[in-house]
């Protein structure tokens, strides 16, 4: 049925979608990116943060001796010192890879259309309409999911692990650090490579539910295609493209060749030949009227000598064919035309 949206979306309904801030969007690939950047910043800062960890610890017995209106204000400054330290490392990471996950998502994009305020999202009726809404419904499922994923792999580690913890009662305090430290690492290893499925599924959900949305029915294919098809502007872009681009042509082709055949004005035969190169001429434009005179003034602009010979302009034209060796009943009068190109380049030298 014309109208059930099967088709695809366009280039221009994607745009349009784009400049609305209407995009593929993941916020697992953002969440995901982050959590994995805090582990990788607390693995290779570890010494980092022990040595601030172990001063905050440490400052109620080396401010012991003080009165409490002193230590207080030192306590003060210490931590706010201590947590500026800790935090500071982190939050520009934080920052840094929020923007670079969703720049990788959708590239570099400002759209004043989706900060602006819509009467509908305050509507209590439109409000339990998204709540109770499929997407909704989809996102819980998400949530489920990504939480029993994630508690797979954490009971998955805890169970492997689980004969090393029970050794801690016999081996003493001393083992806690190491063992703990190791089951820490093994579940942020591990727990990474839970966080990147779930990152890549959900994008790829998302991309395919925004194509979803976007698509069109077969009528507004249509009737999309015509209204570029009929904008002043996009005719005015193709047909000066179209100028340009067989301008170029038009010259190039006069540039390849050695010489112009006329007739006078009415016809342009255009010649190419070289000794070792080319065993007969070989056609490299016919053109007529406009055309010829246009390519009679190229070749004037370029120094490619142009003849008038009416009667082999005429054979060329009508039993030549382009990009073709010139047909073998016209290679004498051709040739006369060569030897005067040929005298013409030497008494140039």
């Amino acid at each position: 049925m014309s109208g059930e949206k099967t088709e695809l979306p366009t280039p221009k309904k994607l745009r349009d979608a784009r400049q609305k801030g209407q995009v593929a969007k993941s916020q697992e690939v953002v969440s995901s990116s982050l959590i994995l950047a805090l582990i990788a910043v607390l693995f290779a800062f570890a010494d980092y943060y022990m040595s601030h960890i172990s001063a905050l610890l440490l400052l109620p017995s080396e401010l012991a001796y003080q009165g409490f209106q002193d230590a207080l204000l030192d306590v003060a400054i210490a931590i706010a010192k201590e947590m500026v330290y800790l935090l500071a490392p982190i939050l520009i990471v934080a920052a840094l890879i929020a923007i670079m996950s969703n720049m990788g998502q959708f590239g570099l994009l400002f759209s004043g259309e989706s900060v602006k305020p819509d009467i509908k999202k305050i509507n209590p009726v439109e409000g339990a309409k998204r709540i109770f809404s499929l997407k909704s419904i989809i996102e819980f499922i998400k949530s489920i999911l990504k939480v029993s994923l994630l508690s797979c792999i954490i009971w998955v580690t805890l169970k492997g692990n689980l004969n090393t913890l029970l050794q801690i009662p016999t081996c003493g305090l001393e083992c806690v650090p190491t063992i703990t430290g190791v089951l820490v690492k093994q579940l942020m290893i591990i727990s990474s490579v839970g966080f990147i499925v779930i990152a890549a599924a959900d994008y790829a959900y998302q991309k395919f539910d925004h194509t979803k949305q976007l698509k069109m029915t077969k009528d507004e294919v249509k009737r999309e295609y015509k209204e570029m098809e009929g904008s002043p502007e996009i005719k005015s872009k193709r047909r000066q493209l179209h100028q340009e681009l067989q301008a170029s042509n038009q010259r190039d082709n006069v540039k390849r060749s050695n010489v112009l055949v006329t007739n006078p004005t009415h016809i342009a035969i255009g010649l190419y030949y070289k000794k070792g190169e080319t065993p007969l001429p070989v056609i490299t434009l016919k053109e007529t009227d406009a055309m010829a005179k246009r390519m009679i003034a190229i070749a004037h602009e370029e120094g490619i000598p142009v003849m008038q010979k009416v009667p082999l302009a005429r054979a060329l034209y009508a039993d030549g064919q382009l990009n073709q060796y010139i047909p073998g009943d016209l290679i004498e009068a051709t040739a006369e035309i060569l030897r005067w190109v040929a005298s013409l380049e030497q008494s140039e030298e």
